[in-house]
């Protein structure tokens, strides 16, 4: 593993946690000899602020260079337990050869066994604890990297589903409009113009999405007069579109495709099965912390129509994706009508939704 450049907050703990230590050495010191003697503050000094730093980042770097940190509890332990017993008796060894031989403070037969083993103990104490922190945090952090990284991927993987949904709206719902324009061309050029006009409104609509995934509703209830005007053509005194939207809800925003897939179902499996067409009612109000959108159309509900159809499928997964479990969507008979009538809170609850609205 590589070995990352050391950060600023990394050498404040290494030296404010030695210097402390250090406080509390020249306080022992203070207690048992009465008092500090010059070598003995350099000794004390010299090696806790210099050399034990340089010794712990190097214990560091041999951590993260054999992979120490993806290891398990079992495998790491006995590895950081032997790293603490030489590296505190290394530097319980070099704290007497130094003082014995380079500062004088004091002789050989004097240091060992006894200040030695005292020395390389209060090492291992130190060692032990700077060990813990550092494999406490260390966790933390990667525990930390993996909640941002799994995130990323359910944000990634949330989008890449809501977008191969979309594409398979598009087409099913662009197919239908285009057939319907061809069906005019030749026997009124004029009305067949209007209708690519407002297919070209469609057109746009649907591709040019920005990365949305919901919009206002009165931008949907455009595409979807666009797409009714259209069917009017078609359908002509067959068809009858009844608009009640309240001025509230149109700020309000929806899945994009949305409202529109509820129409067209409701032209396909409803007025379009009707001999004598039928009537496409799309309302729209605000109850509390809720938008309700209703589409009705002439008709019966058939058998398996709740739970069939590529659209209604979508569409429900749609709502799931970008509201999880705070949006509904039913397919019902009303009377002579079936009703979808979608629930939806006023904020969309993914990252993918809330940063349209941002």
């Amino acid at each position: 593993m590589e070995v990352r450049r050391p950060e600023r907050a990394y050498w404040l703990c290494q030296f404010g946690g030695w210097g402390l230590y250090t406080l509390y050495v020249l306080t022992l010191a203070v207690q048992f000899e009465g008092g500090l003697r010059l070598k003995s503050v350099v000794s004390v000094v010299g090696f806790l602020l210099v050399v034990a730093p340089l010794a712990t980042h190097a214990l560091r770097a041999w951590i993260l260079r054999n992979g120490w940190l993806e290891m398990s509890a079992a495998r790491a332990l006995p590895r950081a337990a032997a790293a603490v017993v030489l590296l505190a008796a290394s530097l319980g060894a070099l704290t007497g050869v130094v003082n014995v031989a380079v500062l004088r403070n004091g002789e050989w037969r004097t240091w060992f066994p006894q200040v030695m083993g005292g020395v390389a103990s209060g090492y291992a104490m130190a060692l032990t604890i700077w060990m813990w922190i550092y494999f406490t945090v260390q966790d933390r952090r990667r525990r930390r990297v993996l909640e941002v990284k799994a995130l990323k991927l359910e944000v990634v993987a949330r989008d890449a589903r809501l977008r191969t949904l979309e594409s398979q709206l598009n087409p099913h719902f662009l197919f239908n409009s285009l057939n319907s324009v061809r069906a005019l061309v030749a026997e009124d050029p004029q009305r067949a113009q209007m209708m690519i006009t407002r297919l070209s409104e469609l057109l746009r609509y649907t591709l040019q999405s920005n990365g949305r995934e919901v919009v206002p509703l009165d931008e949907e209830l455009r595409a979807v007069e666009d797409y009714l005007a259209i069917e009017r053509v078609r359908f002509e005194e067959r068809l009858t579109v009844d608009l009640e939207v309240e001025p509230a809800a149109r700020r309000h925003r929806v899945p994009r495709m949305l409202v529109l897939t509820l129409v067209e179902n409701a032209m396909k499996h409803g007025i379009g099965r009707l001999t004598h067409g039928g009537v496409v009612k799309v309302g729209a109000t605000v109850a509390g912390d809720r938008l309700l959108v209703r589409v009705a159309n002439s008709g019966s509900l058939h058998i398996n129509a709740n739970g069939a159809g590529l659209g209604l499928s979508n569409a429900r997964e749609r709502l799931q994706l970008i509201y999880g479990d705070g949006a509904s969507l039913a397919l019902e008979p009303d009377g002579a009508f079936v009703v979808a009538a979608v629930s939806v809170p006023l904020q969309p609850a993914t990252a993918a939704a809330l940063q349209v609205t941002a």
